[in-house]
This record gives C-alpha cells, structure tokens and sequence, in this order.
C-alpha cells in the first residue's frame, strides 16, 4: 500500500494543511513531516486527524544553506523508512525539493512561491531558475499555485508534468454555500482590512496609517500573525480607527471575520517577483464572502481581478494614492463589483485540484486509495 509523504518547513499553514486534508478526503494515506516556525500555531489544532510529526524548529527567515542542509538530512533519513517503488514525497518548497534531487525519490513538488524572488538574490537569480527549472522536469508532479509562475518558467509553453492549481477556498466551505452571505458596503462608511501573515509595511501598513491618520469616519482591522505582528499592535495603538484582532484559525474562523469587515487590502508590494506573480488565496476567500478586494498594479493577481471586476488596483506605495483611491469609492462602482462577485458560482471558489493530482497519481501505479 502507497503513502504519500509530505513534507514542510512549516507545521501550520493553511495552504499546506488544506492540502494534505484533500489527499486524506480522497481516501489516500498520509504523513507529514514538518517544522515548527512559531506562527499560526493556532493551527495545529487543525491537524488532530493527520499522522503528522514535528521534526524540528525553523526560525522565520533562517539562512538558505541552514534549511537545506535540514531538509537533506530529514530527506535522507525518511528514504531509508519508506518504500521507494509504492511510496511517493510531496514536497511544499524549494529547499525542500533541491534535497530530492541528490537522493533519487519520487516526488512532487509544490510552488506557492519564489524562494529566490527578492532584490538581494536578483544577480544570481537566474541561476537559482535554471535549477528550479531542473527539479520541475524531474518531478513526478508540480503543482503550481498560479499560471503566473508557469510563465515565469516557460512563458506560454506547456508541460505534461504541470498542473495549475489556485489557492482557492477549503472544502471545509463546501457545504456551507454563501447564499446567507450578503454583500454590505457603503462610500460613507467603510472597514478596510488585512487578513493573514503581516508584511509589507510599505503598502499594507501605510494603507492603515491612511485610513488612521486622514479618513476617521472608516476603519482598518488586522487579522493574523507574523514576526512583525509588534508592528502592527503599534500601528493599532496609534489610531482610534485601526484595530488589530490576533491570529485566527483557519479556515474555521474566517466566515465570523469576514462578516466584521467590508473592503480586503491585498496590496502587496510588487518589488518582490512573487508579488507581481502570484495570484494568492486573498481574491477567492474576498469574492467567496463578497468584499471588494484592494490589489496593486502591474500584478497578475491585478490581471485576475480585472478579468472577474471584484476589486480595485493601485499603487499603494505613496500616500497620496491612497487617499485618491478612498475617496474615488463610490456606491455606484461597488454596485457593479456586487453584481460581478454574485455572479460567481462558489464552486469554482473551493479547491478541487486533488481530483487532478489524483488522476495523474493513479500513473503511479502502486499508489492506491485506502478501502473505505
């Protein structure tokens, strides 16, 4: 009988815990391996049904020579434990997959991101994409998180070995249906907010200095947790009109979140290559709970949200357009970003792509769904 292994540099994010759950769903065994960063740890709670293991502690922004040298040796050790004909790895991240290419496993890979996409990596990183490139022709499988990442690697090309798959909602919604959720905003009054891990404190942060320092009839919430979580408390302490609410669960307690807000602040500072092509969870979880979604420009995630009209871009990088921005908010516009929002079925707003990942897994041919 096949297993699949995952494993993680951390323990609790709900992307990696949404998908090892969907394996679980299909009837498939599981493992996970991962380490424990300190954030979101309220999570865990949501693993009480996964044979999971906490192999160590990873701190946020550890050096990169230290994380591979981690996930080599947990790498090896776990080759050696299971059965490399029937068993396959699923691997989240980078250095968790450059391990997988000096211990010939089988493996899939999983990109939610670009390790080396920062401007201090920008010289050199082209030579971090060819090895990228490299583990991706050798993967079983990679799934990928955005078609933005695909073309960063192959432009319009396509592969056999890839499979597309956005960071929609959890199924965990499925049943739940968003027919009582109804859409509420008005110009004269409006809760603009952040959920998730903090960063960007020149776009996100200086949002909520705006909407503190020159908008007082409207609101900033923080949801969420992050190494600069300090920061936020500060920002929150300075301004009647922002608040900061502490780490949730997720997926659990977004719904009673989302009913506390009206307008979700996804300006991530596109300097970062990530940034500009990612499409993240922020645009399925806005348009499933029916809010307005605040992007930046010159972004994929702008091009998504065009394409569907449930939001905004700007450059949120100066004061000065922000507040253009706020004040440019009128009921006619969100009436028409009401309309397109509500025109969209939930079901293609929740996860479905271990359907695809398990149709290619069944090539495999060892790997068999348990009996139920």
């Amino acid at each position: 009988m096949g297993k699949v292994i995952f494993v993680a540099g951390t323990i609790s994010q709900p992307r990696i815990i949404k998908r090892i759950k969907s394996f679980m769903d299909a009837g498939l065994e599981v493992e996970f391996y991962a380490y424990e960063r300190g954030i979101y740890n309220v999570n865990i709670e949501t693993l009480r049904d996964v044979d999971y293991h906490i192999v160590g502690k990873q701190n946020e922004g550890a050096g990169y020579l230290k994380k591979i040298l981690q996930f080599f040796k947990l790498l090896r050790q776990l080759k050696k434990k299971y059965n490399s004909e029937s068993d396959i790895f699923y691997l989240f991240g980078f250095f968790e997959t450059l391990s997988a290419l000096f211990l010939s496993i089988n493996y899939i890979y999983e990109i939610s991101d670009i390790a080396y996409g920062y401007k201090k990596y920008e010289k050199i990183q082209w030579i971090f994409k060819v090895i990228d490139k490299k583990m991706i022709n050798k993967s079983f499988l990679t799934v990928m998180t955005s078609a933005g990442f695909s073309d960063y690697f192959f432009g319009k090309s396509s592969k056999n070995n890839i499979i597309i798959q956005p960071n929609k909602i959890s199924n965990y919604f499925l049943p739940k249906g968003r027919n009582n959720i109804s859409f509420q905003c008005n110009e004269d009054k409006i809760v603009f907010s952040f959920i998730g891990a903090f960063r960007y404190p020149n776009t996100i942060f200086r949002f909520a200095h705006v909407v503190g320092k020159y908008f007082p009839q409207h609101q900033f919430k923080f949801f969420g947790d992050s190494i600069m979580t300090n920061v936020v408390k500060e920002i929150a302490a300075q301004y009647d009109n922002v608040e900061y609410y502490g780490e949730y669960k997720n997926p659990d307690d977004l719904e009673s979140i989302y009913e506390q807000v009206d307008f979700v602040v996804a300006s991530y500072d596109p300097n970062g290559l990530n940034e500009r092509i990612a499409e993240p969870n922020k645009m399925y979880e806005a348009i499933y709970f029916k809010k307005p979604i605040v992007v930046s420009s010159n972004t994929f995630l702008e091009n998504q949200v065009k394409k569907i009209g449930c939001g905004y871009a700007i450059d949120a990088s100066k004061d000065s357009n922000i507040i253009d921005f706020i004040n440019s908010i009128k009921n006619i516009d969100l009436e028409r970003i009401k309309n397109n929002i509500e025109s969209v079925d939930a079901i293609d707003l929740i996860d479905n792509g271990t359907i695809e990942v398990i149709e290619k897994l069944n090539a495999f041919v060892n790997l068999k769904p348990l009996a139920k």
